[in-house]
């Protein structure tokens, strides 16, 4: 078993705030950025208070010490900008340009900011119901305004909620519909256990 990285949630966010963000998103599949206050709660809560990120995961999970950790988006320029993204943090990462359909495999653990479901209804329990086939334990990011229609789904899913943390997602003026240079958007945080 590897040992988890000893870092604090702040070094943490100050880490991830040097990243990289993908400049020219695509609005189809909802390509919002996670702030590094947010990913760096998430982390720290599958990380250090759960303890979920020792072996298999899937997603962001190198900067923890994970001892695999494979990356996954259907766009080639998030997955060129993730890379440069893990050189410059030092972490290693397998990297796929798939389909999140098309992901096989089995994991310990799934961290994952699906698209939420604002532009293509339903993508975010696309996601969920892929990632609860992956793995026995799922960490997601989702606007609060769903939180107990995605409730039932879990359920439905034979899944339980584990953990919800609230939080505010900055989110920058990336869209030439957004009127504000950033907007708050509150979101869940969930832990989903098997």
């Amino acid at each position: 078993m590897l040992e988890e990285r000893t870092v604090s949630k702040r070094q943490l966010e100050i880490q991830l705030g040097k990243l990289k963000i993908l400049q020219t998103p695509q609005l189809r599949l909802e390509q919002y950025p996670v702030s590094a206050k947010v990913a760096a709660e998430l982390l720290h809560m599958a990380g250090f208070e759960h303890h979920d990120l020792q072996d298999e995961t899937i997603d962001l999970a190198a900067m923890m010490g994970s001892k695999q950790v494979v990356g996954v988006d259907i766009d080639a320029r998030s997955i060129g900008l993730a890379r440069e993204n893990a050189i410059a943090a030092g972490v290693r990462v397998e990297w796929v340009v798939s389909d999140i359909k098309e992901v096989v495999g089995a994991y310990d653990t799934v961290i994952m900011n699906p698209p939420y479901g604002t532009r293509s209804p339903h993508a975010d329990v696309q996601f969920l119901k892929r990632a609860f086939e992956l793995a026995p334990v799922s960490y997601s990011i989702h606007k609060s305004s769903t939180r107990e229609f995605l409730r039932r789904v879990i359920e439905r899913k034979n899944r339980r909620i584990d953990t919800v943390r609230s939080m505010s997602l900055d989110i920058p003026h990336l869209f030439p519909f957004h009127q504000m240079k950033w907007k708050k958007v509150d979101v869940d945080l969930y832990r989903i256990m098997s």
